[in-house]
């Protein structure tokens, strides 16, 4: 039998993982989000237009980005 911490890091804090969770799941169940534009998942950089469809792995590490705007 193979164990899994069923869980992964969201900006260095554990949260509760779930099999075929995607970027989008996730999003959905935590708080301050609306800024999320893009993500850090496990060193690789994800944007919002393919969060529903990028499927997060147990033992993922992930960085929300916000979106930085200048002049």
């Amino acid at each position: 039998m193979v164990w899994h911490n069923l869980l992964i890091e969201v900006n260095e804090k554990q949260v509760q993982w779930s099999e075929n969770m995607t970027i989008a799941s996730l999003l959905k169940t935590l708080d301050n989000v609306e800024f999320c534009s893009v993500v850090r998942l496990n060193g690789k950089l994800v944007s919002s237009p393919k969060f529903a469809e990028t499927i997060i792995e147990d033992n993922a590490k992930m960085q929300m980005l916000p979106l930085v705007s200048g002049g």
